[in-house]
């Protein structure tokens, strides 16, 4: 059985390094299993990028064709839009290829138009990494119309008005997707998107949450980290990471900003600390008081590991999360997650048990939840549980049981 994974890129971004995961968890398992990628990162010799540097240059290029898009519809509100409009080389690569399975990741960028998608000839899984396939153009739905259907009435006031993009997208989708995908969701939450959605509600959906490597994400001795990561030994330290920095609106950066401000007058912040990484952007320190200390997009696992381990909790503002990897790797190294409600991050945290939920976008209540984790790290009862429910639900050995299964179930129809 052979396996090809179909993904933007390997790890450059959390839907990436979720698909890598599940691809090298596979060859660990003794599948055949190889991954193509328009932005190769990795020094993976299973992972195939452009063969030439103006292939390069195209896929470069290219996948800057959402810029416009996003301009035109005003998504500093609504994150990032992808129309999958142009055809590549992937296509009959994929058809003639010796794979058994096409195991679709995030593939937009233009890395396959939609009806390109509509043409793999090869039994297909399609992991959803966000609400793109079954929206627009948006890779995360704010209102209804995913689930009404994307008409005139439920168009957002803020888009540009004499062309509706989304609903051309959609209706492409509409076109294109009549035959049911096998699609695998790493979320109770995602799932039940999928299930509302207008478009996919009736398609076969399989929750697999994405694995972890427990042997290579556990908690590291935290004063020797903070000595080597230059961080204060005796201050309360919070970690936030996002692949698009604290520019990405639906990260939450600024619901993040301000549940800190609520913590100014409390017992926590008489020594209080700030990790960021992720992103390029430094500006935002002038809205915290705290001490901020900023890594860069990191794609080093080690590095990420020494800093989860270093950290007293993780904080996870997202407004819309599908899964939630960074809270997963956090969990793995014993370190507990503060995040809202109502999102995929509710498959990961136990509330008050390995972390804490907060309400859905209450700011306040997301400052208790930073206050009771640390109040509470003494007794070492929350460090121990966000350890053990990585391993008990999402470690590979947990994991490769599901993906063989429907992989063997999908040849056996073919």
């Amino acid at each position: 059985m052979k396996i090809v994974h179909l993904s933007h890129s390997d790890i450059s971004g959390g839907a990436s390094r979720a698909a890598y995961r599940v691809h090298n968890m596979l060859i660990r398992n003794s599948i055949d299993s190889v991954m193509w990628v328009d932005n190769k990162k990795s020094e993976n010799n299973t992972v195939f990028g452009p063969s030439s540097k103006i292939e390069k240059f195209i896929n470069d290029k290219k996948q800057h064709l959402r810029f416009p898009i996003n301009k035109i519809l005003n998504s500093k509100l609504f994150g990032m839009h992808s129309p999958s409009i142009l055809p590549s080389k992937w296509l009959n690569k994929i058809n003639f290829s010796d794979a058994d399975i096409i195991h679709l990741h995030w593939i937009q960028g233009e890395m396959l138009s939609i009806k390109q998608i509509s043409r793999i000839t090869k039994p297909i899984i399609w992991t959803f990494h966000d609400m793109w396939p079954f929206c627009g153009c948006e890779h995360y739905a704010y209102n209804s119309r995913y689930s009404e259907g994307y008409k005139t009435i439920n168009r957002s006031q803020n888009e540009y008005r004499f062309f509706d993009i989304n609903r051309w997208r959609w209706e492409q989708k509409i076109k294109f997707f009549k035959k049911p995908i096998q699609v695998i969701s790493p979320s109770s939450w995602m799932t039940n998107c999928i299930k509302k959605s207008y478009l996919m509600k009736d398609w076969p959906v399989h929750t697999i949450p994405h694995p972890i490597d427990v042997s290579k994400w556990y908690p590291l001795e935290k004063n020797n980290l903070r000595k080597e990561l230059n961080l204060p030994q005796n201050s309360k330290i919070i970690i936030f990471g996002a692949a698009g920095g604290v520019n990405d609106v639906r990260k939450g950066f600024k619901l993040l900003v301000n549940a800190l401000k609520y913590l100014k007058n409390t017992v926590v912040n008489k020594s209080f600390n700030l990790i960021i990484f992720g992103g390029n952007n430094k500006d935002f320190h002038k809205e915290i008081d705290f001490k901020i200390h900023y890594f860069n997009e990191i794609h080093d696992d080690k590095i990420l590991q020494k800093l989860y381990s270093a950290a007293d909790l993780l904080i996870v503002p997202s407004k819309l999360e599908t899964f939630g990897l960074t809270a997963l790797e956090a969990l793995a190294c014993g370190t507990p997650v503060v995040a809202f409600r109502n999102t995929g991050l509710t498959d990961i945290i136990e509330h008050k048990k390995n972390g804490y939920l907060a309400e859905f976008l209450d700011e306040r209540d997301l400052a208790e939840g930073v206050s009771w984790v640390l109040e509470n790290l003494s007794k070492n009862i929350l460090n121990k549980n966000s350890r053990e429910r990585a391993k008990k639900y999402f470690s590979e050995e947990v994991i490769i049981k599901k993906y063989e299964n429907i992989y063997q179930n999908l040849l056996l129809k073919k």
